[in-house]
């Protein structure tokens, strides 16, 4: 699919949205797309590259993902379910022997630190990896008495001296990690935050379906992806690092200082993606440009199928972009702690969770149809896919929040409403 400028007077509130961002000393730089009834019928780019070196945005700019990635991965693990590999609820310790005989977390003494453990009644189930039901977690959260004993583990902010509890994701997102066998194992001696099934909860389940997926394949899983998804559909950017003959095109990172000014995030997050990983991350290591994640969206807008290839079946599809939650919840019903902020509320309500992706199931305040269903990365990077509307829509941008401030700078719902908006006044 090309990718090129593609604007109209329709668009103009949109347009002056993102502009606004730059202007404001928001982000750096932000490519947004739509696409509507089989075709783009808006694409445009504001902002830099480079802000140091003033380098524009520029179309086949490439960007980290984050956890756009975990849709792709939680794909590449249902074309194995559909090759019946395995069963969604087989336990995960019948393909990972590191998770049998777990422990949960009973009690944690935040003065002395001293923690109380019991057995784990119930195993890990592989759809529980992909609905974030585990019992993971992921090592950021600071009422999450388990991540303090995520943090010894994996040194977080190890590279620069950051408290996660304080940092919050970009503790994260500054850590490197060992291979994905190695980190299993690692990840499997800790205590799970809570009885698997109970409470949603975001976590690394599926990083672990990146090595079950290796488990499964016989193949490494970068080989799997470009195999099974990026060679069938084009896919010429996606990878877990930017070679040297690229890495002119990758976007830079920034984010905010004390002063409120725009810098470049140094360490892992700028230079991570310069080589090959030893953690091929499922639950955040791919890169991607625009057009390359479009295709990626547009093949499951399609149910599966791109330009005549069908990459994985319309029922599949279907089964990945359905709520997945016990009972029909929300996601926010089965939240760990529930959200006291009434805007956080407000803004999640209505959706639960799919194979890797929210799913609305209920009207709320977004414009979209009941099925709509995405994620977002944590440089701030969207995807929204509204089947009964037709609707795609993208923005990227590479701005790392000081904290754990999902809503700025892109804020989704306002981008969500100048969409529908916008094509109103197109179709008139």
């Amino acid at each position: 699919m090309e990718i090129q400028e593609i604007d109209s007077d329709a668009f103009s509130n949109l347009s002056d949205e993102f502009q606004k961002y730059i202007e404001d000393n928001q982000t750096g730089g932000i490519l947004g797309a739509v696409y509507h009834k089989g075709k783009l019928v808006y694409c445009n780019k504001f902002g830099w590259k480079d802000i140091e070196n003033e380098i524009p945005i520029s179309f086949d700019n490439i960007f980290r993902l984050y956890s756009m990635t975990k849709p792709i991965t939680c794909l590449a693990a249902l074309i194995l379910l559909e090759e019946g590999k395995y069963n969604l609820n087989d336990p995960l310790e019948k393909y990972l022997p590191e998770y049998k005989n777990l422990k949960e977390l009973k009690s944690y003494n935040e003065e002395t630190g001293e923690v109380e453990l019991e057995d784990a009644q119930k195993p890990i189930t592989i759809k529980q990896l992909f609905i974030h039901t585990s019992g993971l977690s992921y090592g950021f959260y600071p009422r999450v008495p388990i991540d303090k004993l995520y943090n010894e583990e994996f040194n977080f902010g190890e590279e620069k001296p950051i408290s996660p509890q304080k940092d919050g994701i970009k503790a994260v997102l500054e850590t490197s990690f060992p291979p994905l066998e190695e980190f299993s194992q690692c990840l499997a001696t800790l205590p799970l935050a809570f009885e698997p099934s109970k409470y949603f909860w975001y976590a690394f389940g599926h990083d672990i379906l990146g090595l079950l997926i290796e488990k499964l394949s016989e193949k490494k899983f970068d080989v799997f992806l470009k195999e099974r998804i990026f060679n069938k559909i084009g896919m010429k950017d996606a990878d877990f690092f930017v070679p040297p003959v690229k890495r002119e095109r990758l976007v830079e990172a920034y984010t905010k200082n004390q002063d409120g000014n725009l810098v470049r995030v140094a360490g892992h997050i700028r230079e991570g993606f310069n080589h090959k990983p030893k953690f091929l991350s499922g639950g955040s290591g791919l890169v991607s440009t625009l057009g390359d994640y479009l295709k990626f969206c547009v093949m499951m807008l399609n149910r599966g199928k791109y330009k005549g290839v069908q990459v994985i079946s319309k029922e599949t599809i279907d089964l990945m972009t359905s709520n997945q939650l016990l009972q029909g919840k929300s996601y926010l019903e089965m939240q760990m702690f529930q959200p006291e902020d009434p805007e956080i509320i407000k803004r999640n309500k209505g959706y639960g969770f799919g194979l890797g992706v929210m799913v609305k199931i209920a009207e709320n305040m977004l414009k979209s149809g009941i099925g709509d269903y995405g994620w977002e990365g944590a440089l701030n990077t969207i995807f929204r896919i509204d089947p009964s509307n037709e609707v795609i829509f993208i923005v990227l941008t590479q701005y790392c929040p000081e904290d754990n401030n999902w809503i700025l700078p892109i804020d989704t719902l306002r981008i969500s409403d100048l969409v529908y908006e916008s094509l109103e006044k197109s179709s008139k």
